[in-house]
């Protein structure tokens, strides 16, 4: 498919929120309409994500989508039966709106969007799927990557392990390792009067929520003059045991005054003011919290799990901390706090080693190349 202006890019968003792995792929597609891209996207209902999209996306498609992945997800409201009686309704609905939109190439975002990519693909379309999950070993994890390698011309990981695991079900379809990349950020300047400790992601289990406001307990019975902040929506997974886990410890006496949930905010005002950042997730294929915040100059403290590895070497670039551990991310906040000459060193090194290493021109480049070969690939059936 010959480079040029009009070449047809379909996004397929696998939500509605701000979260990370549709803000990575909307932040390259600026650089990829240098590659002569037109681009448009399908979402699973309107929400935040679908607003700021608007600029950089020639056509949106939306519609509340009722398939679930899940039984607790198939039994949320409105409910298994109604959800299944929408469900044909709701594919009708993309169905119509992928024929009118007419791409060439239709970008697969998630493992969630696998019934619609079903659908690219019987429509004949090029189809590149995108993973940015790590979802635990078990058969549901080999039936959907078995069910991705069928439709997709190529799959992408974001990360090794990513794309390690995609390997062992994708027989003969190929299979890249695509990093995420960040914008240029302004150099954090936090005030001088309080260090605040910091953290991105929604509330939930995976991001180890809980493990954040433990290990903030810990260091505040060490150094009281350490406050905290929290960047995120908080139930939105429908885990009600584990939200209200969360809620109870962050009005616990220990961190009443010392803590802030703020909810959902633009990321970029407040890391301007954090001294350190903490990631302390149970999995994570390639988060861009972290490097969002190293490209800010803000020391991270993260767990050594799934994609982290590959952003930050320890004790080089941040820290590593083993997961399901806060004493551990605890004595790195209490010693960090305490050598400000190692916080400047691995602020300086980490910043530089994403604006060397992840950058999103190098995101759209690959994606360009994906796109070109799930063409040519789709032109010689294999």
């Amino acid at each position: 498919m010959p480079a040029g202006a009009g070449r047809r890019l379909c996004v397929l968003f696998h939500e509605s929120e701000v979260l990370g792995a549709g803000v990575s792929v909307l932040r390259a597609l600026g650089e990829l309409r240098g590659y002569g891209w037109v681009c448009s996207g399908w979402f699973p209902g309107y929400g935040p994500l679908v607003e700021e999209s608007e600029s950089a996306l020639a056509a949106r498609g939306f519609r509340e989508k009722p398939i679930a992945f899940s039984l607790r997800a198939w039994r949320r409201d409105p409910g298994i039966v109604v959800r299944l009686g929408r469900t044909p309704t709701y594919l009708r609905a993309f169905k119509h709106w992928l024929s009118a939109d007419a791409p060439d190439v239709v970008h697969v975002n998630s493992l969630l969007m696998l019934p619609e990519a079903t659908l690219a693909r019987r429509s004949g379309l090029p189809v590149v799927v995108q993973v940015h999950e790590l979802p635990p070993p078990g058969r549901k994890r080999g039936l959907s990557l078995r069910w991705a390698a069928a439709v997709a011309d190529v799959l992408v990981g974001v990360s090794e392990p990513v794309s390690r695991m995609l390997r062992e079900h994708a027989g003969s379809t190929p299979v890249l390792t695509i990093h995420n990349g960040v914008p240029e950020s302004p150099l954090a300047r936090p005030a001088e009067e309080e260090f605040i400790v910091g953290s991105i992601g929604h509330v939930s289990w995976t991001k180890g929520t809980d493990v954040f406001l433990e290990a903030a307990r810990l260091a505040l019975a060490r150094r009281p003059q350490l406050r905290f902040e929290h960047v995120g929506p908080g139930r939105i997974w429908d885990d009600d045991a584990f939200d209200s886990r969360v809620e109870e410890l962050a009005a616990s006496p220990a961190l009443r005054g010392a803590l802030r949930m703020l909810g959902r905010r633009p990321s970029a005002e407040l890391l301007a003011c954090w001294n350190l950042f903490v990631l302390s997730s149970r999995q994570e294929a390639f988060p861009l919290s972290t490097l969002e915040a190293m490209a800010a100059g803000v020391p991270v403290v993260a767990t050594a799990v799934g994609g982290i590895p590959e952003q930050i070497e320890h004790l080089q670039t941040g820290i590593l901390v083993p997961t399901e551990n806060p004493s551990a991310v605890a004595d790195w906040l209490v010693r960090l706090y305490d050598d400000g000459n190692l916080r400047s060193r691995l602020a300086s090194a980490g910043r530089d080693h994403v604006r060397r290493t992840f950058l999103i021109r190098d995101q759209a480049e690959r994606l360009d190349r994906a796109y070109e070969r799930a063409a040519a690939r789709r032109q010689r059936p294999y």
